[in-house]
């Protein structure tokens, strides 16, 4: 199953959460000897959700979601990620 990133919607119940709040799933190493799921021989547990936002430090924050998002949280399509990253048109913006 691929990894899949997704992002909040609604932010009235974001519970202190700042509002550029992304999802993203990863996988999880137990650190176990001999584990079949962590690697080298598996992708480890999960995946898992976490949230990724920045401080006011302007540092990267993560947060524990869980194996199922929360409420108001819709799932980030390919398409949807790709125009994210997509320059705009007219060019530079420094010419």
């Amino acid at each position: 199953m691929p990894v899949q990133r997704a992002r909040r919607t609604d932010l009235s119940g974001r519970a202190g959460r700042p509002d550029g709040v992304i999802y993203r799933q990863q996988y999880v190493g137990c650190g176990k000897v001999g584990c079949r799921r962590c690697p080298p021989t598996g992708p480890g547990h999960g995946p898992y959700w976490y949230g990724y936002y920045w401080d006011y430090r302007q540092r990267t924050r993560s947060f524990y979601v869980g194996k199922t998002l929360p409420t108001g949280v819709e799932l980030i399509t390919p398409s949807d990620d790709a125009a994210s990253t997509r320059p705009t048109e007219g060019g530079d913006a420094h010419t």
